[in-house]
């Protein structure tokens, strides 16, 4: 890894070399949104950048998906990114915690992101550790836990994002 590249440097990315991380936990992008955002960032630019890693040529981005949607649709070429060498645990991490900052999360998402974190090999992830990492009781990662063994019928029946 180029040291230089994953020092926290802040800079700016084509658009084309980045990919959307396939663990962030937000699947539904509010299209509406998404074109508010747009507008903003034609006239402002893309205020906040995006964390991103290198992987596989490209850079995964770690969170500030919505930003980069709304970017293509605003068709800007490059956004600006802090760019940081970081495990998949890592990433996993912050984009839980990042996301559950956030007051739109479904339940669904943010089980299938505790999920995630316990289904690692390593670091191994327990309830409890996943509790004090977002300042919830464990009894909260728990009940939102049991969200991921409802059947897909259930859950196709009441996606946020079809």
């Amino acid at each position: 890894m180029n040291t230089e590249i994953a020092n926290n440097i802040p800079r700016e990315l084509p658009i084309a070399m980045l990919t959307e991380s396939p663990t962030n936990p937000r699947r539904n992008f509010d299209e509406g949104f998404l074109k508010g955002l747009a507008s903003s960032i034609q006239s402002q630019g893309v205020l906040a950048s995006l964390l991103v890693r290198p992987k596989d040529q490209r850079y995964e981005i770690v969170f500030g998906a919505q930003r980069f949607r709304a970017a293509q649709i605003a068709g800007k070429e490059i956004v600006p990114v802090e760019i940081r060498d970081m495990t998949d645990a890592q990433v996993m991490e912050a984009q839980l915690v990042e996301n559950l900052q956030r007051r739109d999360v479904h339940p669904l998402e943010e089980a299938r992101s505790f999920k995630g974190l316990l289904d690692l090999e390593e670091p191994t992830y327990s309830i409890e550790q996943i509790a004090a990492k977002i300042g919830k009781p464990p009894a909260y990662v728990a009940t939102r836990l049991k969200l991921t063994e409802l059947a897909e019928v259930v859950v196709s029946q009441h996606r946020p994002w079809r």
